[in-house]
């Protein structure tokens, strides 16, 4: 969740209307998302469409999202909209606002949050979109991909926050007061399940598995189901926020299924791609493991180095909580429990 902006959302909302042609009326604060700031924008004729405000997405993954949702034609990956001069994206201070349709519905975690998940055959349809999108990798140009490698992205802010416990450090806050005592206290713990993450990579990379176009980040919050149609109609899977594509294992998306209906997706997701996929439980693993320590390296950069609103500290603290101690049993269990479906699917080798 983020904490609004001080930047004129007037003046943007004035921006984005010449800049994309479109006559809009308001612009609303979205407090959901981690690292960019959101806006539900309205027409005066009603349309509604979603803003995105950021500092970190590279043009290149636009670029991607519009190839695969125009060039590929897969109505399920919701791509930004192009300014009135062929851009997808404007500059606004020291932003980059991009500007995408408004995707009416639920997403998996807005149905997490009230006991409610997708059912089989909405489950099923994950597999079946993010196949086709990793079928679709040589149609896009290979220059516009970054490469995945099995590494942990921005390892020097990790170390970084855990130097700051051996520091002493002058007017902390009471959310870094916290975090450096908690720090200190699970530093041993940090360190063994960032060397079996290092271990895990070096087993992925001599896999030498092929890479394909992947999210990165096919995780509840970013599959939406979408609403308002007839009843007698499936609803429309959408996958947003491409932030993170990039070309890398499909396990790299696939992670984010694994768990009780893994084999749901599974399933669909290997009669979808019409070609042989080899997948491996320790590329499975090294995601699980690399997933929780990128949480405590960005909860714990924001709330030692960036963050300044009391509210956005609280929340990213009660955010960490689930990661400190790292779960290392928890996540050894999941990995065991992925090479037992694997096995069910016959994807483990002879």
């Amino acid at each position: 969740m983020k904490v609004d902006n001080v930047f004129d959302k007037t003046e943007l909302k004035k921006y984005l209307s010449t800049a994309y042609a479109l006559p809009l009326q308001s612009l609303t604060f979205f407090p959901e998302g981690e690292d960019s700031y959101g806006y539900i924008a309205v027409s005066e004729t009603g349309e509604k469409y979603f803003a995105k405000a950021s500092t970190s997405v590279p043009n290149t993954c636009l670029q991607v999202a519009s190839l695969l949702r125009h060039q590929c034609n897969i109505s399920g990956v919701v791509a930004p909209l192009e300014t009135q001069d062929g851009m997808l994206s404007i500059p606004w201070q020291n932003f980059r606002v991009s500007l995408f349709p408004f995707i009416e519905g639920k997403s998996r975690w807005d149905l997490w949050k009230i006991g409610k998940d997708f059912n089989d055959a909405e489950l099923a349809q994950t597999g079946t979109l993010l196949a086709t999108i990793h079928g679709c990798t040589d149609t896009i140009p290979p220059n516009v991909l970054t490469v995945a490698t099995y590494d942990l992205p921005l390892r020097d802010e990790l170390y970084a926050v855990l130097d700051a416990a051996e520091k002493k450090r002058q007017h902390q806050n009471q959310y870094q007061r916290q975090l450096l005592e908690a720090l200190a206290q699970h530093r041993s713990e940090i360190l063994q399940t960032l060397e079996r993450y290092d271990s895990l990579g070096r087993s992925a990379d001599a896999l030498q598995t092929p890479f394909v176009i992947t999210h990165g980040d096919a995780t509840p919050g970013n599959l939406i189901l979408e609403s308002g149609l007839k009843t007698s109609q499936a609803k429309r899977l959408h996958l947003i926020d491409w932030d993170g594509v990039c070309l890398g294992p499909p396990e790299k998306d696939l992670v984010a299924f694994t768990g009780e209906r893994f084999e749901v997706v599974l399933e669909r997701y290997l009669t979808a791609r019409q070609s042989r996929v080899s997948l491996h439980a320790d590329i499975f693993g090294f995601y699980i493991y690399e997933w929780t320590l990128n949480e405590i390296r960005d909860y714990g950069t924001k709330i030692l180095f960036k963050n300044s609103d009391a509210q956005q500290n609280e929340y990213d603290w009660e955010s960490l909580q689930d990661y400190l101690p790292p779960a290392r049993e928890l996540m050894e269990d999941g990995s065991v429990a992925i090479r037992s479906t694997l096995g069910r699917c016959g994807l483990l080798p002879k």
